[in-house]
């Protein structure tokens, strides 16, 4: 069994292994940008580095990414659809590169 927490990107995405192994956690979500925007800047090559080195080298195996609070696949607004599909799209590609 899997137990885990969602635990903060806050200060570098590879933080978040550190605070997951603190708390004792055999796996962890993240946001992988904030939460709370459209946007997101691109994943810092060094920190993709360091967040997989540590992930390995703390023996974790999966990892949950939390899709941000504004995209929603299900509005009929055609704007609002078209950009939560970019967000989920967005998300994913994130989530593959960590």
């Amino acid at each position: 069994m899997l137990l885990g927490a969602h635990v903060s990107i806050s200060g570098s995405i590879d933080k978040a292994v550190d605070r997951a192994v603190e708390l004792g956690c055999t796996t962890f979500q993240i946001f992988t940008r904030n939460p709370r925007g459209w946007e997101a800047k691109p994943l810092a090559k060094k920190e993709v580095e360091e967040f997989r080195r540590k992930f390995e080298e703390r023996g974790f195996k999966i990892a949950v990414a939390h899709m941000p609070y504004l995209p929603n696949i299900s509005s009929p607004d055609k704007t609002a659809h078209r950009r939560s599909t970019k967000s989920l799209i967005q998300e994913l590609r994130r989530s593959g590169e960590l």
